[in-house]
């Protein structure tokens, strides 16, 4: 049984982690407003246009 709860607990993390970061990416573009065209640090994704 601790394997299954270890794989379990392994695959809500992987789940929070992959829910929460698109949340998190979100909230910044919500809460930087019309500035997140000029960010000097680039993600690697395409610029807003």
């Amino acid at each position: 049984m601790r394997r299954v709860t270890g794989a379990l607990q392994a695959v809500i993390g992987t789940i929070i982690s992959v829910i929460t970061l698109p949340f998190r990416v979100l909230s910044r573009l919500i809460g930087g407003g019309g500035g997140a065209g000029r960010r000097t640090h680039r993600t690697g994704r395409r610029p807003a246009a």
